[in-house]
């Protein structure tokens, strides 16, 4: 947009631009609703079993393949489930990873 901004009118179209990383889970797929990779952070503050994970699947929209391959990928990066880890310690870890990737 910026480029094509410049080319068409010869001026910025925005004064900044941020710019981010894709995130990616452990397997190198980007992490989607759409593919059931996400995790619910309110699974991180309460704790979640591995049952329980693989439930959210079952009632999600995702295609039977896909339903498959984020269980096991849920087996292989959760095989205890999610522990209880509590509100304040998701606050530290999402702000200490959003301040050391500045």
């Amino acid at each position: 947009m910026v480029m094509m901004g410049l080319k068409l009118t010869g001026k910025l179209p925005f004064k900044e631009v941020y710019l981010h990383a894709v995130v990616r889970d452990a397997h190198r797929r980007k992490m989607s609703k759409s593919l059931g990779n996400v995790i619910d952070p309110l699974d991180v503050i309460t704790g979640i079993s591995l049952e329980g994970l693989h439930a959210q699947l079952t009632y999600s929209n995702l295609d039977p393949v896909e339903v498959e391959r984020a269980k096991q990928g849920q087996k292989s990066d959760y095989p205890n489930g999610i522990p209880e880890c509590g509100t304040d310690a998701l606050r530290f870890a999402l702000c200490a990873y959003t301040s050391s990737r500045v």
